[in-house]
Parts: C-alpha cells; structure tokens; sequence
C-alpha cells in the first residue's frame, strides 16, 4: 500500500508541486547576450512571447524587438491581464538573434532567474581599412557581414560575428564597394586592401577581326569594339556586351588578369568530303567531315548535327556519330533501287547553321564510296551505272578481234577493186 502511495506521489508531483503565476502579473525580465568568449554583444535582438489573457481573446503576443545595449542587455516588464486563475498561462518564450542565428530559451512567469543568459558562438572581428599604397582609411565605411561601422583614425573598424568560414567583410572605397569572404574561427584581426586595377576589354569576331558592340560595365556605358578603364576598384565588375541579337555576359576577375576578349562566332563551319556507300549488310553510310576553321571559331556542334532523309516521300531523321574522325550517318536497308535525297545539317558551338543536299541511287549489290559535292543544291545520283563496262578483259579482246577482221575486209574489198581496173 506505501509502495503504490509513493508511486502515486511521483507521478502527481509535477501536477501537485507545478510552479504557477498569478492572473494580471507583471513580471519583469532582464536578458544578456553574450560571444564565445562570454563579451557582451552589443544590437542584438530579442523578443519575448508571452499570454496578455484569454478572456478577451488576445491569447499570445510578442513584444516589439529590443535591440542590447552595450553590456548585452535588454530590460523589459511582462504584463499579463488574463485576471480567472483558471486561465492564466504562466509560460514564456525569449527569442534572441544576432548576425543571421536565431536562439531560443523557455522560462515561467514569476519563477526564473533574475536574469536569462543566450551565449553565441561569435568572435571578435577587427578590420583594418587601407589603400592600394598601405595607408590607412581614415572615418571610412565598412561593413562585417550586415553589421554597418566606420574606421577610426587608424583604420579600424570592430566587429562581433558568428562563426564562419564565409564572413563577407566590405568597404566603400571611391563610389564602390569592394567586398571579400573571409573565415572567422576565433578573434580576428583582417586587413581589407582598396586595391585599384586596369581593365581592358576587346569585341572580335572569329576571324580576330574587331566589332563596334554595345557594352555595358557596372553603370557605364559604351559604344566601341575595345573598352580600357584605369584604377577601378571593383575585381569583378559586372559586363555586358551586345551585338545585335547576341549579347554575352563574361565573367571578370580582375584580380587574376585585366585584359578579356569577347568573341562572336559569326561563321557557320563547313561540311566536307560527303561520301555514301552501302554496306554489305546494305545499310546506306553517309560520312562527312565538319570543320569550323577560324582562329576564334566557337567549334562544331556533334549534338546539333542530324541527318534528314526522304524515300519514296517519306521523310525521316537520323542521329550522327563519330568514327575515325569522320562523322556517321546510317539508313538501315533503303530498298533497291530507290533514290535516297538527304540533308545534312549542323551547328558551331554558338548557333550557326550550314547544310549540303545530296542524293543517292540505291542499286542492288554494294557499291563503292561516291563523293557527294558539297552544296546546298540538289544533286544528280552519285551512282549512276557505267554505260560500257570496259574494265571487263574478255570484251577489250573481242572488240579488238572485231576490228582486226573489219580492216581486212576493207583491205580485200579495195584491193579488188583495183584489180578489176
């Protein structure tokens, strides 16, 4: 019987000792926030959730953000109107954020510690603000991820921030600002340079040969085919260049190099040496080279070459491969004597487009390779069979037994008639 009494207790302690709080209380709340190396942070924020009453319906609310002070505190007073004890929840929600992290702690009106305490994973950031000669930018703009500061006298600007590997630290130098990742493991001390730079941009066809494009640098404008700019402070400006329909968007790191070239391909490639013969499987095999031959061309397209064929008015594509060098079409089995009309097409690397036309006799046993000339016109059939077969030995011989004896019935027929004279 003590033994289930004293189950009993236990299991209706948290009901029976359940700290509670009076309707209508006002409680007051002190939070500090705190870095790694327990400093106060200061501009912090945190809020507090907490019952104003249930009677009337306003349930739950959150106060307006309050930002620490120097020491990393915030003060406020809670006050709840709920006034049936019946109703009253005692519960209360602190949220605090700082640089981006959010943390959270739950306490209980009337019974917690005078002051609540959320300690952040953050370190100190010193930065320190120079030109491109070392000296020191002096009441400067700077910022450490979103937090805003100015440099002192010699530069420095201090900061509290999380732990990162990827701090954006940034300074406002000449009308730009120039910005960098940093890592911030523990407290850290950064020299932010203004470096200057040169940059220097070219507009050329693929031939190397120089085109007037509309180009656009940061808030710049120009209209040229080269544009230089001296001591820029951006690295990585953002470009733009627009040549009529075409407009490309280069990527520029001025810190690694200050001269680009943009290079418009305005030539289709070629397609050379079309060749069809049919396999002993009789599959018909087109084979061609494609060459894209500027100095500055973009490079064919195997992925937007393709094969279009027509056979007794059916007309079908197929796919192109490489073998050997040479690219790839196969027609499996075209009946005998059909003619097959074929287009090839394809693509460089930027979009330009050429295609040749051609035609082929299908003929009943393998023939050898026919060169297709190329063009984008229609041509006769590659394969037209030979009139007189005269690589044939036996029919050399005959026509020449054939001749031999045609002369000397002349030579007798004339030779008689001089003897009847």
């Amino acid at each position: 019987m003590c033994k289930n009494l004293f189950l009993l207790m236990i299991i209706l302690a948290p009901v029976i000792f359940a700290a509670t709080c009076e309707p209508g209380f006002s409680d007051p709340v002190s939070v500090q926030v705190l870095d790694a190396r327990w400093r106060p942070i200061q501009n912090a924020t945190v809020t507090f959730t907490y019952q104003r009453d249930e009677t009337t319906g306003k349930g739950y609310v959150t106060t307006s953000p309050l930002q620490t002070n120097s020491e990393g505190r915030v003060y406020t007073v809670l006050h709840n109107t709920e006034q049936l004890e019946s109703r009253v929840r005692c519960d209360i929600r602190i949220n605090a954020t700082f640089d981006g992290v959010a943390k959270t702690s739950s306490i209980t009106a009337q019974h917690h510690t005078s002051e609540q305490q959320f300690q952040f994973d953050a370190y100190a950031l010193t930065l320190h603000a120079i030109d491109k000669y070392g000296a020191a930018l002096v009441n400067n703009s700077v910022r450490a991820n979103k937090q805003e500061g100015t440099t002192d006298s010699r530069g420095l600007a201090y900061f509290i921030v999380n732990k990162k590997a990827d701090v954006e630290v940034a300074v406002v130098y000449r009308g730009s600002v120039i910005t960098k990742d940093i890592s911030v493991q523990n407290d850290t001390y950064y020299t932010l340079q203004a470096l200057l730079y040169n940059f220097n941009l070219n507009v050329v066809d693929d031939n190397s040969t120089p085109l007037e494009a509309d180009i656009r640098v940061d808030s710049q404008e120009f209209r040229s085919s080269n544009v230089s700019i001296a001591d820029t402070p951006v690295a990585r400006p953002s470009v733009s260049v627009a040549y009529g329909t075409l407009t490309k968007n280069p990527q520029i790191d001025l810190s690694q190099r200050e001269s680009y070239t943009v290079v418009f391909d305005l030539t289709p490639p070629n397609i050379n040496n079309v060749q069809v013969n049919m396999t002993p499987s009789m599959d018909m095999r087109i084979k061609f080279d494609v060459t894209d031959p500027n100095q500055l061309a973009s490079g064919p397209s195997l992925d937007d070459t393709v094969v279009t064929y027509t056979i007794g008015g059916t007309t079908r594509t197929t796919a192109v491969y490489v073998e050997g060098g040479k690219y790839v079409a196969e027609i499996t089995r075209p009946p005998a004597n059909s003619l097959v009309r074929f287009t090839i097409l394809t693509k460089d690397k930027e979009g330009n487009m050429k295609t040749v036309e051609g035609e082929y006799l299908v003929q009943g046993a393998p023939q050898g390779n026919q060169t297709v000339p190329p063009t984008n016109q229609t041509q006769p059939p590659v394969n037209p069979p030979p009139l007189i077969p005269i690589e044939n030995p036996l029919f050399l011989a005959a026509a020449i037994i054939a001749g031999i004896a045609l002369l000397w019935v002349v030579y007798n027929y004339v030779r008689g008639l001089g003897s009847g004279g």
